[in-house]
């Protein structure tokens, strides 16, 4: 079984890649013409902060502190650059072009936490909450294609 700490820092950057999806979906909510979209981002919001929850009570149980990221966001991520790309696309408010950054993060959100559980080292507890939000987080991702696929 792996040290507490390696699982604690697996899931404070799966709680990193949330407080992204977070801070991402707020900036852009508020700038958005889009109602659809308004209303998927905050969606989005939401999902993220219960998945950001669900982690921390895990990050609590195993090493008994508090969240040290809970709200840093990673800087040198694709998944930053993603929302990044979302903000540029914004302002050019084309439905098509903010689809295609939103796929794009939510792809790394996906990746992220598929890394995440391919370590065998989790328990299983662990792992059935993080298998959860990767399931809502492909259904997500499958939402924004088929809108990004009709706004083409």
């Amino acid at each position: 079984m792996a040290q507490n700490q390696d699982i604690v820092d697996s899931l404070n950057d799966l709680v990193q890649i949330n407080n992204d999806r977070i801070r991402g979906y707020q900036s852009s909510v508020d700038n958005v013409q889009d109602a659809e979209l308004a209303d998927l981002f905050r969606h989005m919001i939401v999902q993220s902060q219960k998945f950001r929850s669900e982690l921390a009570d895990h990050i609590v149980r195993l090493d008994g502190k508090a969240v040290e990221e809970a709200t840093s966001t990673d800087l040198s991520s694709k998944f930053h650059r993603a929302w990044l790309d979302i903000k540029a696309s914004i302002f050019d408010n084309k439905k098509a072009t903010v689809l295609s950054s939103v796929e794009f993060g939510e792809g790394a959100a996906v990746d992220a936490y598929e890394e995440a559980l391919d370590d065998d080292d989790l328990p299983s507890h662990v792992k059935d909450v993080v298998q959860n939000q990767l399931t809502e987080l492909r259904t997500a991702l499958d939402k924004v294609k088929a809108l990004h696929e009709a706004a083409d």
